[in-house]
């Protein structure tokens, strides 16, 4: 059976609410926090089990690999935004990926906003774990995560946690802002929000990151390592995103350092 929230999203816009925007008509499709399981998911093999999907910065092998679904996906093809970045090195771009030492798919390297080459409604599924996050212009991502899902596929899309990540001091964004940046063709070179993150990092909870001084270098330097959370999501706001984009939610769960949608093309 598929994992399911009690809600069942109504067909209330023919496209997305990012050509005209109208908060009261958007929000009638009411979000309420009893939608959200608070546990991880059982499994995810409905979603997965023998389909194709693509993985934005992927692999993911403490996420997506322990939840078992490179082993149950026919195929999944993965991508970066370069070949060197600070999780993973020596990426070759339309190479294999090698998973428990078999051939699963391709690895290649492309900007999440930008899946140049990556053909339309190719996949049935698209995951991303810890990636929205980073984008500076999270809607034009997920447009062509979207894109290339095929219809009634879906993006499963895990997200940090913040009330148990170094984001806890931080607000969450609001939908409006992030329409505001996918309208001002926000770039990923963008470094509007780098002073209200290196203020609220908790430098305590991320030791990677190093003190401020070598927080905040690395931080300047974010087009070319993707380091910063950009903007900071939960379950509500994850939600009227999918709405917008005319995604039928089909679950939300939060647990440890982790939240989960997932979201059905029509």
């Amino acid at each position: 059976m598929p994992l399911q929230s009690p809600f069942q999203c109504p067909r209330l816009l023919s496209q997305t609410c990012l050509k005209s925007y109208d908060a009261s008509t958007l929000r009638k499709t009411l979000y309420h926090s009893s939608m959200v399981h608070n546990t991880a998911p059982a499994t995810l093999s409905f979603w997965v089990q023998n389909k194709t999907g693509f993985e934005i910065g992927g692999p993911s092998h403490h996420t997506w690999g322990t939840f078992g679904v490179y082993d149950i996906a026919t195929k999944v093809d993965v991508t970066n935004f370069a070949a060197n970045t600070l999780w993973e090195s020596g990426l070759t771009d339309d190479s294999p990926f090698i998973w428990n030492k078999q051939p699963k798919g391709k690895q290649y390297i492309r900007d999440a906003v930008d899946l140049k080459g990556i053909p339309d409604e190719y996949y049935d599924f698209v995951l991303a774990s810890h990636v929205l996050e980073h984008i500076a212009n999270p809607f034009k991502g997920l447009l062509e995560w979207i894109r290339i899902t095929r219809s009634h596929g879906v993006l499963l899309l895990l997200l940090p946690f913040k009330e148990h990540t170094f984001d806890h001091k931080r607000d969450i964004d609001r939908l409006e802002h992030l329409i505001n940046d996918y309208h001002n063709q926000t770039s990923e070179a963008d470094l509007s929000h780098l002073n209200e993150i290196v203020r609220l990092h908790d430098l305590a909870m991320d030791p990677p990151a190093g003190n401020i001084n070598t927080f905040r270098e690395r931080s300047e330097k974010n087009f070319q390592n993707r380091g910063l959370h950009q903007h900071v999501y939960d379950q509500e706001l994850l939600y009227y995103i999918f709405i917008c984009l005319n995604l039928d939610v089909k679950a939300q769960f939060t647990w440890n350092i982790h939240q989960l949608i997932i979201g059905q093309k029509r």
